[in-house]
């Protein structure tokens, strides 16, 4: 078994000075869906008050369908409320819950979907942003779909691989 280099710290015999562990996200969303707290804002280290991200936390806790319209709400003011003010008014209106609501991640892109989006903005010299519009456009039809495959085969792919690219996705 090799042995590596002990840390300076373990060498000198003294320890690592232990920092403590700052909050995330998910352990404000914990303090507003289980604990409730009134207090817990004041509480707060000046760097966990710093994580007390408005958008994050409103995004996390629509994720429970049941208060998704709630959250929408608050959205469309959270940059005006104070930390402190936020936090009270998300313990007042989201009753205690302890179960479990995943993160839905956002759509990646597919590989493909990217190529043809790049061939698009080279054809029209557009942004990426147009060319994904352009595709998600051109997509709908059968007569646009054609457009894109003339518009891939224009540069020099072989249909088969032109084929590949425009396979409609099912995700």
């Amino acid at each position: 078994m090799k042995r590596g280099r002990k840390p300076k710290h373990q060498l000198s015999g003294q320890e690592a000075p232990s920092k403590p562990k700052s909050l995330g996200l998910f352990d404000h969303v914990k303090q507003i869906q289980q604990v409730q707290n009134p207090d817990y804002f004041q509480n707060l280290s000046d760097e966990d008050k710093k994580s007390f991200n408005h958008f994050m936390i409103l995004r996390a806790l629509s994720m429970n369908p049941a208060r998704l319209e709630d959250m929408a709400l608050i959205y469309r003011f959270f940059s005006t409320i104070p930390s402190p003010q936020l936090y009270r008014l998300l313990i007042t209106i989201c009753p205690p819950d302890r179960r479990y609501y995943p993160w839905i991640k956002s759509k990646k892109e597919s590989e493909s979907n990217t190529k043809v989006c790049e061939y698009v903005r080279m054809k029209f010299e557009s942004s990426p942003k147009e060319a994904k519009e352009y595709v998600d456009i051109l997509n709908r039809t059968e007569l646009g779909r054609k457009e894109l495959f003339d518009i891939c085969r224009g540069f020099g792919l072989p249909n088969k691989e032109v084929d590949k690219l425009l396979e409609v996705d099912d995700d």
